[in-house]
């Protein structure tokens, strides 16, 4: 399965030009899919719509930058929102 985000989209996003960091920024986004499948209640889709990708670009950069577990930025979820399956 293809990720929905590629290393050079986030390398892009961070601004980051050397490959040094490529093994962490790689492992990040298993980890940041995840944790957007779980808010959704769902698989992200085939087509990512651009609020996903930039929910996931947002949660890869803030677990490469905050690493001592801060808060997740409101903003993913703000961006998840309309995305998500509610179950009652």
């Amino acid at each position: 399965m293809a990720e929905p985000v590629t290393l050079a989209e986030i390398k892009t996003y961070l601004r980051i030009d050397g490959g040094e960091e490529d093994t962490l920024l790689a492992a990040l986004i298993p980890i940041a899919r995840e944790h957007c499948e779980n808010y959704l209640n769902a698989s992200l889709p085939a087509e990512v719509p651009t609020p996903m990708k930039l929910a996931l670009l947002v949660l890869v950069c803030h677990f490469y930058e905050e690493r001592a577990g801060e808060e997740i930025p409101p903003v993913v979820y703000t961006l998840l929102s309309p995305y998500r399956n509610i179950h009652w």
